[in-house]
């Protein structure tokens, strides 16, 4: 059988594939019984048993679809020639180049993808065909990424499952398969860094340290199905889907203007693009390492801004870590001190403000914000002194009071002593 089956595939892979084979499906929801997956689980050889072995859990499978849903050919048929008869649309290994269409012949259907998932949308295929991955098809280059690159052949599982490729927590994984390999990258002008920048990011971190699925992967910002590399402004405008204050005041600032008239990068200029780290107050400035300095230099109106806005934050958080510290000192000394700690949290969301205005580029802007978190640090600080005078005043306390016990107690010996003599 094995034979057959291999002359058959042969035969069949000298067909040009035209059209997508006929579907052949079952009822939604219910699980596919058909011949090829019951064949195939007793073949030898792995490659031709493993896609029968993988149908149980594969989310085509479990509704209904067989495997002449994809290859064709007659999935009730128990003799090979006749499950594998190219007039009946079986086709062996889907070429590459074949397989958007394969799979678009469902999922580009409306009303058939409404038996089974409404929320699935019908536009992948036109998106694909717009995508660097689907221009390069197009033109030949079998090795870009189709639909099977990602979402697997055989066994295919829900996005929403754990353990498909195409779960948020993998994402990065599956785009590495071909993203970090450099020698192929080099061939497309890639670098091919990109995973391994990201892996450094707070975003990768947000991922897989906080497990927060809803941290940036690489298809939240270059598309999933329309894959390509997001333009000048583009970047910035996904960026503000999450960072919106931010993006809100730096449509407030000159750069906003000044980056559009150079088709400069906005974000992604100062925070990068994949190696996003946290960022630090320090980088404010035009001095070696400091961001500003990528454009202006001493002395110039920018970096006198800069240097206003650098000095305001430091001050605040300087003053914000020695407030803190008394706070924590007399709290471990025993005294209440809640009232302050709400201080020091909303001197601490001021601050917040602060850095969020620094997206303005307005020193005034950031000055009032630093100011306003100032005030409220003054009235924790005053907290932190009061409690201190107590804890001293305690302490005084202690000292008399134990000198007083102290005295008491030679009194009394020497009290004791007479009345022994008196004995």
């Amino acid at each position: 059988m094995t034979r057959l089956l291999s002359l058959a595939a042969l035969a069949c892979a000298a067909l040009a594939l035209a059209a997508p084979p006929p579907r052949t499906v079952g009822a939604p929801g219910k699980p596919a019984q058909d011949q090829c997956t019951l064949c195939h689980r007793e073949l030898e050889e792995a490659r031709l048993r493993q896609p029968a072995l993988l149908a149980a859990e594969d989310v085509h499978h479990r509704q209904g679809i067989t495997c002449a849903g994809c290859h064709g050919g007659d999935p009730a048929a128990t003799e090979p020639e006749v499950a594998m008869d190219p007039s009946k649309g079986f086709v062996g290994k889907i070429p590459p180049q074949k397989v958007p269409e394969v799979c678009a012949a469902c999922h580009s259907d409306t009303s058939f993808m409404l038996r089974y998932d409404p929320n699935i949308p019908t536009d992948q295929l036109a998106q694909y065909r717009t995508s660097k991955h689907g221009l390069g098809l197009a033109k030949g280059d079998q090795r870009v990424a189709t639909c099977a690159s990602c979402h697997g052949a055989h066994g295919i599982l829900p996005a929403s499952d754990a353990r498909s490729p195409v779960y948020p927590s993998r994402i990065v994984e599956t785009c590495a398969r071909c993203h970090a390999d450099r020698s192929l990258m080099a061939q497309y002008g890639i670098p091919g860094n990109e995973i391994e920048d990201y892996q450094q990011s707070v975003h990768y971190q947000a991922l897989t340290v906080k497990n927060d699925l809803s941290a940036p992967t690489c298809n939240d910002c270059h598309g999933a199905h329309g894959a390509t590399p997001p333009g000048v402004s583009s970047v910035s405008n996904v960026c503000g889907t999450c960072h919106l204050t931010q993006r809100e005041a730096f449509d407030l600032s000159p750069h906003k203007d000044a980056f559009a008239t150079m088709e400069q990068p906005a974000c992604e200029a100062c925070h990068s693009n994949h190696k996003v780290v946290p960022p630090q107050d320090q980088w404010i400035g035009v001095e070696e390492g400091q961001v500003c300095g990528t454009c202006h230099s001493a002395g110039d109106p920018g970096a006198e801004a800069a240097e206003k806005i650098r000095h305001a934050l430091l001050e605040t958080v300087q003053r914000s870590e020695a407030v803190r510290q008394r706070v924590e000192r007399a709290e471990q000394r025993g005294m209440l001190m809640d009232e302050a700690l709400v201080k020091l949290e909303e001197a601490h969301q001021a601050l917040v403000l602060a850095r969020n205005d620094v997206h303005t580029v307005d020193p005034a802007r950031v000055q009032a914000r630093t100011e306003e978190a100032q005030m409220v640090l003054a009235k924790a600080e005053a907290d932190a002194a009061a409690a201190e005078e107590e804890l001293a005043f305690r302490h005084r306390g202690l000292k008399v009071s134990l000198l007083v016990i102290l005295l008491a107690v030679v009194a009394l010996g020497l009290k004791i002593r007479e009345l022994e003599k008196q004995s």
